[in-house]
């Protein structure tokens, strides 16, 4: 698959089978690819996870299907495409049939923030989209909530790693917040999901206009056995050939 980065949470991932957009909200809205089906996904509602941009991509004629996180209100959407658009809640599975055969299956796990997480399996690829699932330890919050917060992230992350038990395919590539605005507690949510997960490539996000913040992760001792499969500057446009 190619990769690649549109900003923020953004990603543009190209497969054989079909065309991924998560999350995009800033950058330049990437071209659908003649003939090849597009799925476009919002894990949520927030205003740096969600643009009415995306709807653009509808005009292009190409087959366009949207995929969003059930918190986003019906009224977002424009009428002539509610046909396209599937809601899906926390903790749902959708099927899609794609040509030749190939399928798209849709997981969602609940975000400890707002919407869904997301983790798909197309044509043996397994791609895991966080949304705003993330571990987010404030040290200006009282810590019953951080603790909350904590509860929260494990409980997904098990749910998680139940799916990639069942086949042993950890996902081929996560997408993982690594928020800088945390502090000191900035890689906690990848650490942990690599814990109980694990992928084989990580693209941190989230990243609130620091991209240092990706090297740091890099070269942090939790990040020690998986460092050099952590992609990316952070640089948006950016793209990667998998």
């Amino acid at each position: 698959m190619k990769v690649t980065f549109t900003g923020h949470s953004g990603f543009y991932a190209v497969l054989p089978e079909a065309a991924l957009l998560f999350d995009f909200y800033t950058g330049n809205l990437p071209e659908p690819v003649p003939g090849k089906p597009l799925f476009v996904f919002v894990s949520h509602a927030h205003a740096d996870h969600f643009s009415g941009e995306i709807f653009r991509l509808a005009e292009s004629g190409a087959s366009v299907t949207f995929i969003l996180s059930d918190d986003i209100p019906e009224g977002r959407i424009p009428p002539d495409l509610l046909r396209q658009t599937v809601f899906m809640g926390p903790d749902e599975t959708l099927s899609v049939p794609l040509p030749k055969g190939a399928e798209l299956v849709v997981r969602t796990f609940r975000s400890t923030d707002e919407g869904v997480a997301f983790l798909l399996d197309i044509g043996g690829k397994r791609i895991y989209h966080a949304g705003d699932l993330n571990d987010w330890h404030w040290d200006d919050i009282d810590i019953p909530w951080n603790e909350e917060q904590r509860t929260g992230y494990y409980d997904a992350l098990s749910k998680i790693a139940r799916v990639v038990q069942e086949d042993g395919h950890v996902p081929d590539c996560a997408f993982v917040p690594v928020d800088s605005r945390l502090g000191p507690f900035y890689y906690m949510g990848l650490m942990e999901f690599m814990e109980e997960v694990g992928a084989d490539l990580i693209f941190p996000m989230h990243l609130f206009g620091d991209p240092g913040v990706i090297q740091k992760m890099r070269a942090h001792p939790a990040a020690k056995e998986y460092g050099d499969r952590i992609l990316g500057t952070g640089t948006p446009g950016e793209s990667f050939d998998l």
